[in-house]
């Protein structure tokens, strides 16, 4: 399971990626993923050791590779966000 530090560090990668983005939809884009893994790091923080153990169960029984496609292009920045997550 994903650690809050793990999505801290997300979230810094989401904020350079929005500053290095090319057009105001692309930087907001980044910024609002940023907020989601400040959230998500925030809600792990707040969760007990059950509900960690609980929520490691349901992450080692799912299969990313049946539940998400490979872009077949480069996509700038958002291919680089998606490699940062792998």
């Amino acid at each position: 399971m994903t650690t809050s530090n793990e999505y801290r560090k997300m979230a810094e990668e989401c904020y350079r990626l929005a500053s290095e983005a090319k057009t105001e939809t692309d930087r907001l884009a980044c910024l609002e993923l940023a907020r989601n893994w400040l959230e998500a790091a925030s809600s792990q923080d707040r969760m007990s050791p059950e509900q960690i153990a609980e929520a490691e169960k349901l992450t080692l029984a799912w299969d990313p590779k049946r539940d998400f496609l490979e872009p077949k292009t480069a996509l700038g920045w958002r291919q680089r966000l998606l490699s940062f997550f792998r």
